[in-house]
């Protein structure tokens, strides 16, 4: 056995793509190591790791010697007792159930206060014919009534003192709820978790300083938003980017002081060339090349030697004592450690009714209960000794079991395990009796993307009568399974105001974002904002105007791509002098591209739009009508400075023979505007630039007609102003 050294790690950086990340561990190896071989153990991986993705590399740098690796291999390890350590969690659960107890006391009182509110004094007599004191029908009514009264006085003060312990475990809960949100994984859960260990062998080597070593892996619970910050200066002539993202995982640990790259791509993709297939008319193709193949015909035939060899095993006899001693020793182990979960419940049914003699399954003379459930439980739970299992010519049972296996019956399962199965049966997930039809919901095994995962394919046991022979998937675990509700966790996660994931904007091209520090990431499954880099830029203020819309002029910067990467569609926060302006998003925007970006109004320019509508007869005998629109926009600035203003207007547009619109005029010249920037385009827009003067005026007038025949008339009338 080579000697085993216990390594500390930390993470060092990650790198998350659109979905998924890699984290690199490094190693703390001892400066001194034995010449021989030797096992580096790396405790403390998170258990949503893919164990098919570890691999270990040497950052040696040239100094030294070096060390060759040799393998790497990680296994599960499970917490010996749970501790019973404080919690957030525990905490947050506790508060929320201590207020719906005091919410539900709360309802009960004052249902029961508007009860006895509603009742009514009544002191007269029901029968007259009763010769009572009225007197003493008032007394008593005077009672009632000063019962009531104590009674709600008392359930008036009670709901008050209940209100304000509301109020009080309500401001508890948030207070909690914060502190989990921005807590580390560990003060979160309260008590140890699965985690892998990672054993990497060194081979022998010489002597030497100890090699840098990195570990790395890939987890899939995983994901980020682009975001950005702009911050203007001088007047919005001057702007500082900063590129930043949301950053969300729940892969078990924390990333604490880890140097951050996100990219575009997806973890895993395939980027091998296609295969053009030929195509022959007249003849038969061959069938497509497929990733599953069929088990050969005649599997079952090759086991026939052991199936004959365990029929003829006596019913008596050491060699039987000997089988049971190997088959009995698990099945103890498995009734002491089941819990009461659903993943566990399932395995130790599945357990129970493929060993002879115990649990629920058939008879031993029927088919293998195996046979519709996953093959991962025959993997967790098969003995470790020789798989001798009944074989389908087995003896009569005897007297002493009921079941017909070997010795005494095993003790009786708990009652939780007789309703799970109950659930089970009416799901459809056992068949009849527990063991199911042969190849019941295992024959269709091709179409299920697991079986890529060929660290997890196996090949069952001999006593598997409806998989030995063929590959099977192993199940990992608690762990998996916490991973892969993770990951579906994170593909639910509601984005940021604005947020767009980087699947949507990532365009043909792929690219990686470095942060230029560290940054903390905790294991909450909540988007954390974390910085990546930042550039100035030359910023271009622009002012633009659409007085027909709304009487005021916005103002706008124009920005160049100050980064070496595309700008992502993502949520952006604009600062101008300090202050926060305005919220808004910008659209994709490649490398030396440039964008615009709203500041909202700008107060010291004004902008008003009046127009003058005169109608007159047309044509060689008045037959037409015309109608003339005279269009005018005044600007007026407040500004120190010259400006040029970019107005925005447009004229009718018709599809109809008989309405002709013609542009007569306009002054200063207009040019065509479509609008496609905005994603709304327009016909016979016009856009003018105009130079305002500091604290002067400017002008913008336009005329257009239409002319229409005289009979006709446009709906809603031929003003069109």
């Amino acid at each position: 056995m080579p000697v085993v050294i216990v390594c500390a790690s930390r993470i060092e950086r990650v790198a998350v793509y659109a979905r998924g990340a890699i984290v690199t561990r490094r190693i703390e190896v001892p400066s001194a190591l034995p010449v021989e071989a030797c096992e580096l153990s790396v405790p403390g991986v998170t258990a949503s790791a893919e164990l098919g993705s570890l691999r270990v590399l040497v950052d040696d740098r040239g100094e030294g010697p070096g060390r060759e690796v040799a393998g790497v291999r990680a296994r599960l390890v499970v917490p010996p007792a749970p501790v019973q350590a404080p919690s957030l969690a525990a905490a947050v659960r506790a508060l929320g159930l201590e207020r719906a107890r005091l919410a539900s006391e709360v309802g009960h009182l004052r249902w029961r206060r508007d009860l006895l509110g509603g009742v009514a004094l009544e002191p007269e007599l029901v029968r007259r014919s009763r010769r009572l004191d009225p007197a003493a029908r008032i007394a008593d009514a005077l009672a009632v009534s000063g019962l009531l009264s104590a009674e709600l006085e008392a359930l008036d003060a009670r709901l008050a003192v209940l209100e304000r312990e509301v109020e009080r475990v309500a401001r508890a809960e948030e207070v909690a709820l914060l502190e989990a949100a921005q807590a580390a994984t560990a003060e979160v859960r309260g008590e140890p978790a699965l985690t892998l260990e990672a054993l990497v062998r060194l081979a022998p080597g010489c002597e030497g300083p100890a090699p840098s070593l990195l570990l790395e892996y890939a987890v899939r619970a995983a994901r980020w938003w682009p975001a950005y910050t702009a911050r203007f200066s001088r007047g919005a002539t001057r702007v500082t980017w900063y590129l930043d993202a949301f950053v969300a995982q729940a892969s078990g640990e924390d990333w604490k002081d880890a140097t951050l790259a996100l990219s575009t791509a997806d973890l895993v993709e395939d980027a091998r060339l296609p295969e053009l297939a030929s195509l022959r008319l007249g003849r038969a193709q061959p069938p497509p090349r497929r990733g599953y193949r069929p088990a050969p015909e005649g599997l079952e035939e090759m086991f026939e030697g052991f199936d004959r060899f365990v029929a003829a095993l006596p019913g008596g006899g050491a060699g039987q004592h000997h089988v049971a001693a190997a088959i009995a020793a698990p099945r103890a182990a498995l009734l002491e450690g089941l819990d009461d979960d659903l993943e566990t419940s399932v395995e130790g049914l599945a357990a129970l009714d493929g060993l002879p003699g115990g649990g629920f399954g058939p008879p031993p003379g029927g088919p293998a209960a195996f046979g519709s459930l996953p093959p991962s439980s025959v993997s967790r739970l098969a003995p470790s000794g020789p798989p001798l299992f009944a074989a389908r010519k087995a003896p009569a049972p005897q007297a002493s079991s009921p079941r017909g296996g070997f010795g005494p019956p095993p003790p009786a399962p708990r009652a939780s395990y007789l309703g799970r199965r109950e659930e089970l049966l009416a799901e459809g997930a056992l068949g009849e009796g527990g063991g199911g039809a042969p190849g019941h919901r295992l024959a269709a095994i091709e179409p299920a993307d697991a079986w890529l995962d060929f660290d997890a394919l196996r090949l069952p046991g001999l006593g598997d009568h409806g998989r030995r022979g063929r590959l099977a998937r192993e199940d990992l675990g608690r762990g998996r399974i916490e991973a892969e509700r993770a990951e579906a966790m994170l593909e639910q996660l509601s984005p940021p105001l604005h947020a767009v994931d980087p699947r949507a904007s990532r365009g043909h091209f792929d690219h990686l974002y470095s942060a230029a520090g560290t940054a903390d990431v905790p294991s909450s499954g909540r988007p954390h904002r974390v910085a990546l880099a930042s550039a100035e830029a030359p910023a271009a203020p622009h002012f633009v105007a659409v007085p027909r819309e709304v009487a005021e002029v916005y103002r706008e910067v124009e920005v160049a791509n100050p980064f070496g990467a595309p700008l992502l569609a993502g949520p952006v926060d604009l600062f101008v002098d300090g202050a926060l302006t305005a919220q808004s998003s910008i659209a994709y925007v490649d490398r030396g591209g440039a964008f615009r970006a709203g500041l909202g109004v700008e107060d010291r320019l004004r902008v008003a739009r009046n127009a003058r509508v005169e109608e007159s007869g047309a044509g060689l005998l008045g037959g037409a009508l015309a109608v003339q629109h005279e269009v005018t926009i005044d600007l007026s600035s407040s500004l120190g400075k010259d400006v040029i203003v970019e107005v925005i207007d447009r004229i009718p547009v018709t599809d109809e023979k008989d309405l002709e619109i013609k542009l007569v005029s306009s002054q200063p010249k207009a040019q065509p505007y479509t609008q496609e920037d905005l994603g709304a385009p327009v016909r016979r827009g016009l856009r003018w630039s105009v130079q305002v003067p500091a604290g002067g005026k400017a002008t913008v007038a336009f005329t257009y007609r239409l002319t229409l025949s005289a009979k006709n008339e446009i709906v809603g009338g031929n003003r069109r102003e």
